[in-house]
C-alpha cells in the first residue's frame, strides 16, 4: 500500500475514533447534521475496526503481528 493511502487510512481511522470516543462521553457537541447520519457513521466505523483488525493479524516476514 502506498504511503499516502496509508496516511489517509489513519485519518480515517483516527476522525471515527474520536468520534465513538465522543458518542460516550459528549465532550464535544456535535452539529445537527453530524447528529442526523448518527447509524452511518457507527456502520462506518464498525467495519473499519473490523478491517484494521484484519490486517494487524495479516502474516507478514518475521510471522504474525511483527
Amino acid at each position: 500500500m502506498s504511503k499516502s493511502l496509508e496516511i489517509f487510512f489513519f485519518f480515517i481511522y483516527l476522525l471515527f475514533g474520536i468520534y465513538i470516543i465522543n458518542l460516550g462521553f459528549d465532550f464535544f457537541s456535535m452539529p445537527l447534521f453530524i447528529v442526523s447520519i448518527n447509524k452511518w457513521i457507527v456502520l462506518i466505523a464498525g467495519f473499519l475496526l473490523i478491517f484494521g483488525g484484519i490486517l494487524y493479524l495479516k502474516p507478514t516476514k518475521g510471522g504474525f503481528f511483527y
